[in-house]
């Protein structure tokens, strides 16, 4: 069915990180490293495969025998004009070639890096989506509030005027009534633009329409699976930073042994076979088989400086990882901190709600009964939505601390598989 064109976007945090999950330019940019990356492994697996190509020339020359040191007495040194015709297929093999070995190894071991690059991409952009889903959820319901402070205000200030109209009231008070209105619109004014902002920072990312009201929902699913992750005592070795600082470790030794593998000898085999002569009507058939073995000795000290250069990239690999696994562990372990501080914090703002809701409804049956004011009531509406607020912002902490663990266990990724079965 055809969507209303004015229907509200909705939109839960689950929907937000599937969605990211699909359209995303840094994660194409990833998967196209990895195709390149796939693609140096067959570019470097066919310097181990025999290489055939066809030969095929035609001349016409002429030639000076003295250029060959060749003299004959009586006889000319100069031959020609003569054709030349040669035609032949020729195959080369690496008979013994360590270095083109381990270039096949050390382009495996990038593919592995580029998958551990695509991994850590999603992961940080699954979190990205979802820290901007809870700022742009949180900007609107400060909005919200702001604008019930907003009605309270008004309300005072109308009611001020009204006393000092009638003699009631005081000159002090009104402007007193007035400063604190002008007060809250500008927060509100100010409220309401940073909740545009942060909507349309989310509407970017997720590339979905901006012409119509986005919709926050709750996914109580995903907040029981997020609760339920968080007790799993995880293996953190899977971490994506610490896999990736891994990949990139092993990436720099495998470089290392690329490099120690120029100070090899290569054995080369070449054989060809083919029609030589003057033209292919007069010529005759020829071959050549032959092996070819090449010792470097020296090359101005490049290979030297490569080995360098490669052992310094490694200790540099070894310490990353290092810090990586120790910035992981303390991560995942202020996370769970967070999380139990969020749990607390989360019980007592349900209890200063309740709290609230008690008072409404006290100033409500007040109303009625004729004992309590419009304004009592207003106050007690703006006090449960205060409460409201600091609840939501307890529970959005609360959120953020979930996804800080399950990104800091490089899960994420796998929460979103899940909630897309």
């Amino acid at each position: 069915m055809a969507q209303d064109s004015k229907a509200p976007f909705c939109l839960t945090l689950g929907d937000a990180l599937q969605k990211a999950s699909t359209i995303n330019l840094q994660v194409m940019m990833a998967n196209a490293r990895l195709e390149q990356a796939i693609a140096r492994i067959s570019e470097s697996q066919s310097d181990l495969m025999p290489h055939l190509e066809g030969v095929i020339s035609g001349e016409r020359q002429t030639s000076d025998l003295r250029a060959e040191g060749i003299s004959f007495p009586g006889i000319g040194p100069h031959l020609g004009p003569y054709n030349s015709f040669d035609a032949r297929p020729r195959v080369t093999i690496a008979l013994f070639d360590i270095g083109a070995f381990e270039r096949f190894q050390a382009a495996k071991k990038g593919e592995n890096l580029s998958e551990s690059e695509l991994q850590k991409t999603w992961e940080d952009i699954l979190a990205l989506v979802a820290t901007l889903f809870v700022d742009a959820q949180r900007k609107e319901e400060t909005a919200k509030l702001l604008k019930t402070l907003l009605d309270r205000d008004q309300m005072a200030y109308d009611l001020g005027e009204n006393e000092y109209t009638e003699g009631t009231g005081t000159l002090l008070g009104s402007n007193k009534l007035k400063s604190d209105l002008d007060q809250t619109k500008y927060l509100y004014t100010q409220a309401k633009l940073q909740s545009e902002d942060a909507r349309l920072d989310l509407e970017a990312a997720l590339q979905i329409p901006l012409d119509k009201p986005l919709l926050f929902l709750e996914d109580k699913v995903l907040l029981k699976t997020l609760e339920d992750n968080a007790v799993i005592n995880f293996n953190n070795s899977t971490n994506a930073d610490m896999v990736l600082a891994s990949s990139q470790l092993e990436a720099r030794k495998a470089d290392q042994k690329t490099a120690l593998t120029d100070f090899l000898p290569r054995i080369t085999g070449v054989a060809d076979y083919g029609r030589s002569g003057e033209s292919p009507e007069h010529g005759s058939n020829t071959y050549f088989v032959g092996l070819q073995a090449t010792v470097p000795i020296w090359e101005g000290g490049s290979q030297q400086a490569r080995v360098k250069e490669v052992k310094g990239e490694i200790k540099e690999a070894e310490e990353n990882y290092q810090v990586v696994s120790q910035q992981t562990q303390v991560n995942i372990a202020k996370a769970r901190l967070a999380i139990m501080e969020a749990d607390d914090l989360k019980k007592a703002k349900e209890q200063e709600r309740q709290t609230a809701q008690r008072s409404l409804r006290i100033a409500l049956h007040s109303q009625e009964i004729g004992s309590g004011t419009a304004l009592e009531v207003m106050q007690a509406k703006a006090g449960l939505a205060a409460a409201e607020d600091d609840y939501n912002e307890a529970q959005a902490s609360w959120v953020m601390a979930h996804i800080d663990l399950l990104h800091a266990q490089g899960r994420l990724r796998e929460l979103v598989k899940k909630g897309g079965n």
